[in-house]
């Protein structure tokens, strides 16, 4: 059971289903009734601009720009952009940098974007433009990330994973590392909800356990960080070393996040074709109400609460759209999941351990929004954020203002033991919401 937000932490939006390519993979492919138009109209607009005010008053921390391509729109919406930026919500964009320019950069910056998450099918130019359907493809998204990279932009670059590009991971990771990425994921394709037959482009297990190994032996070879950005079973890792890589990520959708699409439609996550309500109509407030059963573990396969062990903590058994795919249920068997429980071990970093003389202070560049439990603290995307009682959520406030806080005042607060009270230190700093002095 995860306890219920007040509101998502972070949203992707689709800004708009015209894109530059036209991949076979890619859910907004398959949902299409008719060919998508570049500019947007006055209606979507409107759209766009209640979605903007949604996110403000419900106090998003972050929001991902995304599409089809976002950078087809930036120019018509940054009026919005900007607002949301003045409003200090944290903006990023996941883009295929086809259309990207130095003015576009610009304008990305100035509304405070200065990375971008890219799409490269693969290193193969034939292969990569066969999946985009657009010739050409490979040359334009190498001349975008070269560009974004000659202007100071931080690229990471994905590769979606099909039966197509699998045997070009590693070349493709070499590539991302040569041409100066920060880091390099490679993430298998989801079946689209409204694709018949997936078969063609569909990995087996054993191609997604091929990924991971894959994926390591691109990090150990180029010294590029690596990733896989979907949240996988638990029992499908080969061995303890891609579990650990790539095992930390449990399904968001509805938990911390969802998505709003470019008609308005608030869903759990891009993948899922289910509307919990609209932006326009009922707001994101409401709509995140509706998701209540993405929440309280009713979704989770009844093999994984039962046989694993692992769920719902450590694993919320897979993908819920690839098991309605595959099931027509969205509590069915994630079909890369084992139904077993997992023969490997994910090993968590370990955490800092501060002396119980330190002096701490709160990092100036953390927001907080309040929930009917006390407080979230905010701190950038990558798992820096925790929940909190109001009465540390103070003490931390307070140590802005030139004071400072030790370990004792934290075990005064609630009264507990001062090797508890440190724990709790360690995982601030952890999570990189406070500074040692």
């Amino acid at each position: 059971m995860y306890t219920r937000l007040s509101a998502p932490l972070t949203i992707q939006w689709e800004l708009t289903s015209w894109c530059t390519y036209n991949c076979v993979h890619c859910y907004n492919y398959w949902r299409r009734t008719s060919t998508p138009k570049k500019v947007l109209t006055e209606e979507q607009l409107q759209a766009h601009r209640k979605a903007c005010q949604e996110i403000v008053d419900n106090k998003i921390f972050g929001v991902t720009l995304t599409g089809g391509e976002p950078l087809a729109v930036i120019e018509q919406l940054m009026p919005e952009l900007q607002f949301l930026h003045q409003n200090g919500v944290d903006l990023t964009v996941n883009t295929n940098l086809a259309l990207l320019t130095p003015k576009m950069a610009k304008l990305l910056n100035s509304v405070g974007i200065h990375s971008v998450l890219t799409s490269l099918m693969s290193s193969d130019r034939a292969i990569n433009d066969e999946i985009a359907q657009r010739k050409g493809a490979y040359a334009r998204t190498v001349k975008g990330i070269q560009l974004a990279i000659s202007l100071d932009f931080t690229v990471g670059v994905n590769m979606v994973v099909t039966q197509k590009n699998i045997n070009t991971i590693y070349e493709t990771g070499k590539l991302a590392h040569e041409l100066g990425a920060e880091t390099f994921s490679a993430t298998k394709a989801a079946k689209p909800t409204n694709c018949p037959d997936f078969s063609e482009y569909s990995i087996t297990v054993q191609q997604l356990q091929h990924m991971f190994l894959e994926l390591i032996r691109v990090r150990d070879d180029f010294g590029i960080k690596v990733d896989s950005l979907e949240h996988y079973p638990a029992c499908v890792f080969p061995n303890t070393e891609t579990r650990t890589a790539f095992g930390g990520r449990n399904c968001s959708a509805a938990k911390t996040g969802c998505t709003i699409g470019f008609d308005g439609a608030i869903r759990p996550c891009s993948h899922c074709p289910i509307s919990y309500g609209n932006v326009t109509t009922d707001g994101i407030k409401q709509s995140w109400v509706n998701m209540e059963c993405w929440r309280d573990d009713s979704l989770v396969p009844l093999v994984c609460m039962t046989s694993c062990g692992e769920a719902p903590n450590n694993c919320g058994g897979g993908c819920r759209i690839e098991a309605m795919n595959a099931n027509l249920n969205l509590n069915g068997v994630d079909p890369f999941c084992m139904q077993m429980k997992p023969v490997t071990e994910r090993i968590l970093d370990e955490v800092i351990v501060l002396p119980e003389d330190c002096v701490v202070r709160l990092n100036r560049d953390v927001r907080f929004r309040e929930e009917a439990f006390g407080y979230i603290a905010y701190r950038g995307r990558n798992n820096k954020w925790v929940a909190m009682e109001p009465v540390l959520h103070d003490l931390l406030i307070n140590s802005l203002n030139g004071g400072t806080i030790h370990v004792g005042d934290v075990a005064e607060i609630y009264q507990c033991p001062l090797d508890s009270a440190l724990e709790t230190l360690n995982i601030l700093k952890h999570l990189e919401l406070i500074t040692v002095l």
